[in-house]
């Protein structure tokens, strides 16, 4: 998706996936539907979804919304019976029923693409906020965007006029199928290779397999250990004999985390957003009065891949956020994406 507005936000998935999806499955309707304004809507229905990036309600409602309503599978019924609406303006070969099934099946694509991830995608807004993840597919995937990529350009070439060219636009939406499908699957050899792992320690019950920067191969391990998480990563080829370093972190209070979000509406939404969240007691510049800041992460965007652990220290961790606490304890201020937000409590 779009890159993020500011500090703190992060893409879900890269915008170039979703719009190959959309130009593949336009070259099929195009000659289905003989106008070349069915890439228009492919790819416009592929995308649509990712619109909320640009609602401009801020860092609160970005945590909040973005995957929310737009990508529920009400939603993107309601987004379909737009497109059919709009594209019946462009002429007889976009029928109501027609226009209306292909846009549906390309925004239920969105939908697959970004449940993959481990980001989280709310299917059910607005009658459930959970945030539901497959994560097989890291948020950029090179393998996945770039065999879809070099399919479409196969099946766009003059040489690939008629049957052989919807072959190849055909096998480059099933890439998109079949691909986290494997993923997934080497996600589930790994987890149960981690599991033998983590059981002489006895966290074989209590542990995370996420995708992360270069899955299938590199994976994301989150062990739950008493007030501490333990945050490595782990190989398709990692034996269950293998040493697993693992960095330690300080499991954030969830009592804490429910004091400060009833103080604070931007905190009770990131500690709603967090899965893994971590906390990291820093000290204020040149303060000598007793306040205390507490940074909290969430682990899953901590990098521990060989390729982006270089990375580390450069660059903010996403979605990071910074409660400021007085000497009494009581919430000063909470700093995210770059600014400090107001102490409103949740609904009012």
């Amino acid at each position: 998706m779009p890159a993020p507005p500011a500090v703190g936000y992060t893409p879900a998935m890269d915008p170039v996936t979703h719009i190959v999806s959309g130009a593949l499955a336009g070259r099929l309707a195009r000659d289905g539907m003989g106008t070349r304004a069915a890439y228009g809507l492919c790819v416009l229905a592929a995308w649509l979804p990712d619109i909320d990036n640009f609602v401009g309600l801020g860092p609160e409602a970005y945590l909040r919304h973005h995957r929310g309503i737009t990508h529920s599978l009400l939603g993107i019924v309601v987004q379909a019976v737009l497109l059919a609406a709009a594209f019946r303006l462009f002429g007889r070969a976009f029928t109501p029923l027609k226009t209306f099934a292909l846009a549906l099946a390309l925004l239920a694509g969105h939908l697959w693409l970004d449940v993959i991830t481990s980001f989280g995608t709310q299917l059910l807004a607005p009658f459930s906020d959970a945030r539901l993840a497959w994560g097989g597919v890291f948020i950029i995937d090179p393998v996945m965007t770039l065999g879809a990529l070099a399919l479409l350009g196969l099946s766009l070439r003059r040489s690939a006029r008629g049957a052989a060219g919807r072959r190849l636009a055909a096998a480059g939406l099933a890439l998109l199928v079949a691909y986290p499908l494997a993923c997934h699957g080497v996600r589930a050899v790994v987890t149960a290779a981690t599991a033998r792992a983590l059981a002489p320690h006895g966290w074989d019950r209590s542990f995370d397999i996420s995708p992360d920067a270069l899955s299938p191969f590199f994976w994301k391990l989150t062990v739950r250990d008493g007030e501490r998480l333990l945050v490595g990563h782990v190989t398709a080829l990692t034996a269950p004999g293998d040493p697993l370093e693992l960095e330690s972190h300080t499991a954030a209070d969830p009592l804490l985390l429910e004091r400060l979000g009833q103080r604070s509406s931007m905190f009770a939404t990131w500690a709603w957003f967090a899965r893994f969240p971590v906390v990291q007691a820093q000290e204020l510049p040149g303060a000598q009065d007793g306040r205390t800041r507490l940074r909290f992460l969430d682990a899953r965007f901590l990098p521990t891949s060989p390729v982006l652990r270089p990375l580390a220290g450069r660059r903010e961790t996403p979605f990071a956020i910074t409660a400021v606490l007085a000497p009494d304890g009581a919430l000063e201020r909470v700093l995210y994406a770059g600014h400090s937000h107001p102490l409103r409590p949740p609904g009012s």
